[in-house]
């Protein structure tokens, strides 16, 4: 049997959910004999089979969702129903009705916090459902996330494969001998409130009279309530916003600041701090339970709206930085070639049949 690879929304400047998606099609392809739905502009592995419409991508206009929706109904209804071929999406937007399918959930974020994406907590709320109830299997990145749809959805535990983020170690390493640690603060991925940087700005006496604070992929609504909260706090010379980042420039931050921050209020994994661990940045991040999981003690994790525990672990900053000598734990355990062997395991799993290297599985 062949995989059929759904890579329909995938757009041309992938955040961290585009990212995992574009490591996976690469594994799948290397693994499987695959098939690819995919918009004009990917250039990856497999047999590319169709192009979706460009304007269905994540982060394409208004209306995408919609759009992405009418268009994945037409295009099950006119070549995977009754096909001998299993569909896999790296993402949560099946084919379709999803029936047979494996979908990617990341986080229930859109669940948590429905006011941030209303669009998005419709489709968990009304239309997800349904998808898993129709499906094969389900992708995760994290045993947090794992109990998360568990519990929301009652996807049976043993049907939901963990297959985690990982840090690409030969971009995203630590600098060279001798560079030193320059005085800013670098927040990256900002663009929902539930990244929670009014925790930072609210303890801005611990930290804006010795760094400033670089917060970079912030956008929208989001940016635009955190620019009103740094004019009030008369904080203007001690923040700045960057926008999209390329690798290089975001490594250089990575491995120039003197910590970086991510206070989120719930995370599923939280790709962003694993990549400044990997580049030997100082890591202070929220105290939940993704930040535990993948984190673990190589962080300064911090309570949630305890403005006390955030001042103190900003006050510690002032200790000069550690030498790096190595990568923490977990920049060296969440490898995408670990992701990849997690991958053909569970779709395996899911479908025994897939044809494996030109090989059927037995």
């Amino acid at each position: 049997m062949k995989l059929l690879m759904n890579l329909s929304t995938l757009g041309p400047q992938p955040t961290g959910l585009g990212v995992y998606a574009q490591h996976c099609a690469q594994a799948a392809c290397r693994a499987f004999e695959a098939e690819v739905v995919a918009p004009p502009s990917y250039h990856g592995g497999g047999v590319v089979v169709a192009h979706s419409p460009a304007d269905i991508v994540l982060g394409a206009s208004r209306g995408a969702a919609w759009r992405r929706w009418r268009w994945s109904r037409r295009w099950d209804a006119r070549h995977t129903r009754g096909a001998e071929r299993l569909v896999y999406s790296p993402t949560h937007h099946g084919l379709g009705q999803g029936k047979g399918q494996v979908l990617t959930l990341h986080d229930l974020i859109a669940l948590r916090f429905p006011r941030q994406h209303p669009a998005q907590y419709l489709y968990f709320r009304h239309v997800l459902p349904r998808q898993l109830r129709r499906c094969r299997g389900v992708v995760t990145v994290s045993q947090t996330s794992r109990n998360d749809i568990h519990e929301a959805y009652g996807v049976p535990l043993e049907s939901i494969h963990v297959v985690p983020n990982g840090v690409d170690r030969t971009v995203f390493r630590p600098p060279p001998p001798g560079t030193a640690r320059e005085p800013f603060l670098l927040a990256v991925g900002a663009a929902y409130p539930h990244k929670n940087l009014e925790q930072v700005l609210r303890a801005a006496p611990a930290w804006s009279s010795r760094y400033r604070l670089l917060i970079a992929s912030c956008r929208g609504a989001y940016r635009e309530q955190l620019e009103r909260e740094v004019r009030a706090a008369g904080l203007q010379e001690r923040v700045s916003f960057l926008g999209y980042l390329g690798i290089g420039e975001l490594v250089r931050l990575y491995q120039t600041c003197r910590a970086f921050v991510y206070p989120s209020l719930w995370e599923g994994f939280g790709i962003p701090p694993l990549e400044a661990m990997a580049c030997g940045a100082p890591v202070i991040a929220s105290d939940i339970p993704a930040h535990r999981e993948v984190l673990g003690s190589a962080a300064t994790l911090v309570p949630l709206d305890d403005d006390d525990a955030w001042a103190a672990a900003f006050d510690a900053l002032q200790q000069p930085p550690a030498p790096v000598a190595v990568e923490p734990g977990p920049a060296r355990r969440f490898s995408w070639e670990h992701s990849a062997q997690r991958l053909v395991a569970a779709l395996t799993a899911l479908e025994p049949r897939l044809v494996v290297n030109g090989i059927p599985t037995p």
